[in-house]
């Protein structure tokens, strides 16, 4: 008596994995929805009211509650959206770009958490606290208290100004690397970095206006890529 047993099951390279036109659709959709959530918020208050920092905006928003709660909600709802579409592009350069793109996902990621971290703590301190206590002590609130408390610190601060600065870099410049993305819309995404990070706004003319449109821009060539782009050279996975 002979028994039979089945080969293991194998790939075809032509179809997709199970959900994957979905997934890439919904990556893309982030990466908009992070560039409009983020940007546009904190370029049309810089517009409003000026350059200040975010102790000067505590004051400005006690007088203005709905443009302060606004701009801090969508802020905070942003951070949900910003890992998932840079993931996307990160599945994509990964086939192009697979070094950069295995250092800066990891940046990414702890960028990202560091980010988040300083988007509701800034929420509490900026739209919260002010409705609770006197604005001056809602301001100690977040100069003596939050910057300087060192678990802040360690994990808000140092993830989001390093990690989230060097792992975006890297990440653009695996894109620009790929070929497959508009190099411009890389450019732009580093231009805000550097601008952000380093430089201060010049009346409308402010970063973030840049990361509108290169997330957005981004985030639609990804939508929209082949499908034999979106699985990469190597097959589906």
């Amino acid at each position: 008596m002979t028994t039979t047993t089945n080969p293991p099951p194998t790939t075809d390279a032509g179809t997709a994995p199970p959900y994957s036109r979905a997934v890439q659709v919904a990556t893309g959709t982030c990466l908009v929805l992070a560039g409009l959530l983020n940007g546009l918020p904190q370029y049309l208050t810089t517009v409003l009211a000026g350059d200040m920092d975010f102790s000067d905006q505590i004051v400005w928003g006690s007088s203005h509650e709905a443009a302060q709660l606004t701009e801090q909600s969508l802020l905070v709802v942003s951070a949900l959206f910003l890992p998932l579409g840079l993931l996307g592009l990160a599945q994509v350069t990964r086939w192009h770009s697979r070094r950069l793109t295995l250092v800066a996902v990891p940046l990414v990621l702890w960028g990202m958490w560091g980010f988040h971290n300083v988007l509701a703590m800034g929420y509490v301190a900026g739209t919260v606290a002010p409705t609770v206590l006197p604005v001056e002590d809602a301001v100690r609130l977040n100069d003596d208290g939050l910057l300087g408390d060192v678990g802040v610190i360690v994990t808000a601060l140092v993830p989001h100004l390093l990690g989230s600065f060097f792992g975006l870099l890297l990440l653009c410049l695996a894109a620009w690397r790929s070929g497959v993305f508009p190099r411009v819309a890389c450019a732009l995404v580093v231009a805000f970095l550097v601008w952000d990070f380093l430089l201060p706004s010049y009346g409308v003319l402010e970063p973030h206006l840049l990361l509108v449109v290169g997330f957005s821009w981004l985030g639609i060539r990804l939508a929209t890529l082949p499908r034999e782009v979106w699985h990469g050279a190597d097959g589906p996975y």
